[in-house]
């Protein structure tokens, strides 16, 4: 099947001429004369690599090149940008907003199509990679259902049984994994000189922990341990940054989740400074009680001790007591 190439290129002489060229050398190619009509093009027939000239009437081609990050359809298309300007601001500005090669007018043939190849090429090898840390002896997550939560459905993946009360990691270790929860409950918590525990979060089945040392290549800024027997899908770090850096649609992922760790932990910082002790002992216990909701039982049922709601919540296991009594 040929590859479908969309020329966005306002100069008609070299439209034509690169048409002309990229036809000859098999190619199907789709043509446009300004920045809006190739959107929409881009949007209907879904190119394999886009060519897009920058100064260009109603849309020039930084204003394509950012329309197209927002169709999930068409991120991870090759797009290279045309153009005489060939000032270092230039290539700069356009490898900025994430274009992935530059050809500088005029070109003969040679470089247009050494260019393009290059481009395939290089967007075959990172398929590669992809596909081989998804298939491969250790691999661990399939990105091909990425949904409202980032999923790790393989059969084959190295799988951690943990005991209530055992230690996943502590603080200072070397982060050389990430976890995904499979079944059971973590605990995130940090501990300060007086060894009083803060509890970060909960995590339950479908979480994922542990990336964001990896993605700081830093230790492990806080410690887990099981709060009941656990399974969790073991992922190494390499294959973990190597699905970061082949795939969008993960690396928006990810970014997602670390956006809403910043979100929570400016909420929990809100109600540390303003919240009565009453309401932060209720609203520990309603954090919990959400974590072990939809687990398919007709009851909710869970053992919460003093201890856990005095971390949860930044008060005394004192004070927990005697909130827990008026209630």
């Amino acid at each position: 099947m040929k590859k479908i190439i969309l020329i966005i290129e306002d100069n008609k002489d070299v439209l034509e001429n690169a048409l002309e060229l990229l036809e000859i050398a098999g190619y199907q190619v789709l043509t446009s004369r300004n920045g809006k009509e190739g959107l929409m093009f881009a949007k209907k027939h879904k190119p394999d690599l886009i060519l897009c000239d920058i100064m260009m009437p109603e849309l020039d081609g930084y204003g394509v090149l950012r329309a197209l990050d927002n169709i999930p359809e068409i991120i991870g298309t090759p797009f290279v940008f045309m153009s005489a300007k060939a000032e270092q601001t230039d290539f700069r500005k356009g490898m900025d907003l994430g274009a992935d090669d530059y050809l500088t007018k005029p070109f003969n043939g040679d470089d247009l199509l050494r260019v393009i190849s290059s481009r395939f090429k290089k967007n075959e090898d990172l398929k590669k990679v992809l596909e081989n840390s998804l298939k491969g002896e250790n691999d661990f997550i399939n990105v091909s259902q990425i949904e409202d939560d980032l999923e790790i459905i393989s059969d084959k993946r190295i799988v951690k049984k943990i005991r209530k009360k055992d230690m996943l990691f502590m603080e200072g270790d070397s982060a050389n994994f990430s976890f995904y929860v499979i079944s059971g409950k973590i605990k995130t918590f940090k501990t300060n000189e007086w060894g009083k525990e803060y509890i970060l979060d909960i995590h339950k089945k479908g979480d994922f922990l542990a990336y964001t040392p990896i993605i700081e290549d830093t230790d492990h800024k806080n410690s887990a341990i099981a709060i009941e027997n656990s399974e969790l899908a073991v992922i190494p770090k390499q294959d973990f940054l190597n699905l970061i850096y082949s795939n969008k649609e993960v690396s928006k992922k990810i970014i997602r989740l670390l956006s809403n760790n910043c979100s929570e932990a400016e909420e929990k910082l809100l109600k540390l400074a303003y919240d009565s002790a009453r309401k932060r002992v209720a609203e520990a216990i309603i954090f919990v009680s959400k974590k072990y909701q939809n687990e398919g039982k007709d009851e909710l049922m869970f053992n919460l001790l003093r201890e856990d709601i005095s971390g949860l919540s930044g008060i005394s296991p004192e004070s927990v007591s005697r909130n827990i009594t008026d209630f």
